[in-house]
């Protein structure tokens, strides 16, 4: 095999992690460019099965006296919160369980919202993911242009199959106007355990507004034409460092993802859309670094 050439790079460029070297960094990102859509889609639900498999393995070895629910209960007071066990106390299939993913969930999601006519938007680090650099994620993100009026038809396609508060949908939809990141409402699906967070848009916000009709669709696989919506690079990028700023000290995992879909949608972005949004949005200096350390 020929040598690897030495990496060309602009002043500032930092691997993802300290023990990672530049030329590395760059050969792991020219790959993941590389990849078609399905195969990022495929990748991304390797990774998070993987990383369940490894958490199940890890509490097993922590209690191995423990039954299977207790495993399970485990699980889910790690992954989902004490409060959630109580809810998802009834038996599962827990093999459903350690194979779901967040695009299997994304898709169950978005076939009911569709046929409602509710618009959707995928994000998180479901969207970080498919757009950048795989990690590991605990539930699924998305933004819905949901009507009181139509709550209650939402509510009754989803009941069954999903745990949904019928409170918690419309207080999420009160909030959405004065309080837009706190009008949030969780689901779950019941036969694999896995949370969805979903955030109402609120309609008084033009960012919002912005990441809706610039959202992309994704294709899931080569053989069905449908795919899920999820957030363009750029939007993703300008959210993610809306919430790296929001908490205190910086999260790094949110400073990676942004460095992730950076690297990997090299000399792809709208740079122009970026800076003008950044400048609203009072993110400029966070985007300037962010663009220097990905190599911009």
């Amino acid at each position: 095999m020929p040598p690897i050439p030495t990496a060309k790079v602009k002043p500032g460029y930092k691997p993802q992690s300290a023990d990672t070297s530049i030329d590395a960094d760059v050969l792991v990102f020219q790959l993941l460019r590389q990849l078609t859509p399905q195969q990022k889609i495929q990748r991304t639900c390797a990774f998070n099965q993987s990383v369940r498999r490894l958490a199940i393995s890890g509490i097993k070895s922590q209690y191995p006296n423990a039954t299977e629910a207790k495993v399970r209960q485990e699980f889910i007071k790690r992954c989902l919160g004490a409060e959630w066990v109580e809810v998802l106390s009834e038996s599962r299939d827990w093999e459903k369980f350690v194979t779901a993913d967040p695009i299997e969930l994304a898709q169950k999601i978005a076939s009911i919202l569709l046929p409602l006519n509710i618009p959707y938007v995928i994000g998180g680090s479901v969207a970080s993911s498919l757009l950048g650099e795989n990690r590991a994620t605990q539930d699924l993100d998305l933004v819905i242009d949901l009507e009181a009026q139509t709550a209650p038809m939402l509510i009754d396609a989803m009941s069954g199959e999903f745990y949904i508060s019928d409170s918690a949908v419309n207080e999420a939809i009160a909030k959405s106007r004065r309080a837009p990141r706190e009008s949030s409402f969780n689901v779950i699906y019941l036969p694999s355990m896995e949370k969805a967070d979903i955030f109402v848009m609120s309609s008084d916000d033009p960012f919002s507004a912005s990441v809706m009709g610039r959202r992309q669709l994704h294709p899931v696989s080569n053989l069905q034409e449908e795919g899920i919506y999820i957030y363009s690079p750029e939007d993703i990028v300008l959210q993610k460092l809306s919430w790296y700023k929001l908490t205190r000290g910086g999260s790094q995992k949110q400073w990676r993802d942004v460095l992730g879909v950076l690297k990997v949608q090299l000399g792809r972005l709208d740079i122009a859309y970026l800076n003008q949004w950044a400048e609203v949005l009072e993110l400029t200096d966070l985007l300037e670094e962010a663009l220097l350390q990905s190599g911009h």
